[in-house]
């Protein structure tokens, strides 16, 4: 978690409000503990199958929750694909990993996280250092994993905001898929996941920069119950055009050009 702006104070939750949010957590954990059973035996025989378990979990957990997705642009369906996304909350996990099953790219302190780290690590997260002495081995680790068929999901700002900015991108991270092996078969593509206000039918769009982003000092269990004891959000996905790889001459390039396509998405949204 890290902190962009100053913290918006927000209304003390109520008592039918914390009952709510009470059920909603039960809830959660009983789905949790159902699929639990099922996802270890399928990891133990090293089945990949377990994958579709863990975006089933997702898909039930946005649900349970009251995140309401809405996408535009086309996911693009070539593999493998690093898909370069913008990050406002922990909460942008369910939103994407029930839209087809990923492994995220993540700072190696999420490992640590309670209850988000376990979590983390069902979903094969990656754990990536930010020291640059680990580079060269985290790229040796991101090469096996994205070949020769999977999604990788990478949180390009290496933060998270309240959703007002798209912050510049890091381009650190993007080398592995300059390995020749990878370049040649791998497509990246901008993907822009933001929170909106509710407002009335006609009203331009807003982000919703309170209940949907954790980016100051709260702690991820208060945000985490504050959000449960809400209705819900509404969360819109757009998918910028992707292109492959073997086009760009080198990171930088690809890093600017990603942005540019969050931002753009950002601004399709917000219209």
């Amino acid at each position: 978690m890290d902190q962009t702006v100053s913290p918006t104070v927000t209304t003390p939750i109520t008592a039918a409000q914390h009952l709510k949010a009470g059920v909603k957590f039960t809830v959660l954990m009983i789905w949790l503990f159902v699929l639990l059973i099922p996802f270890l035996i399928l990891e133990a025989l090293k089945v990949r199958a377990s994958a579709q378990i863990v975006r089933l979990w997702h898909i039930g957990a946005r649900k349970i929750t009251g995140i309401k997705v809405k996408v535009t642009g086309t996911p693009c369906k070539t593999l493998p694909l690093l898909l370069l996304c913008n990050h406002t909350s922990y909460l942008d996990i369910p939103v994407i990993n029930a839209l087809f099953t990923v492994n995220f790219i993540a700072k190696s302190e999420v490992r640590s996280w309670p209850g988000i780290g376990f979590l983390a690590r069902c979903c094969q997260t990656i754990f990536v250092e930010r020291r640059a002495i680990k580079s060269h081995e985290q790229i040796k680790v991101l090469r096996d994993k994205i070949l020769p068929d999977r999604r990788l999901v990478l949180f390009a700002e290496g933060t998270s905001t309240d959703g007002g900015v798209v912050l510049p991108f890091k381009s650190s991270l993007m080398e592995f898929v300059f390995d020749e092996n990878i370049a040649e078969v791998c497509h990246a593509q901008p993907m822009t996941v933001l929170c909106l206000k509710d407002t009335p039918d006609g009203a331009q769009p807003e982000p919703e920069r309170v209940l949907y982003p954790w980016f100051d000092d709260t702690t991820l269990a208060f945000h985490f119950w504050r959000f449960l004891a809400t209705s819900g959000c509404t969360v819109k996905v757009h998918f910028s055009p992707s292109r492959p790889v073997s086009e760009f001459e080198n990171r930088k390039e690809l890093t600017q050009w990603a942005h540019a396509g969050v931002q753009n998405g950002y601004d399709i949204i917000l219209k």
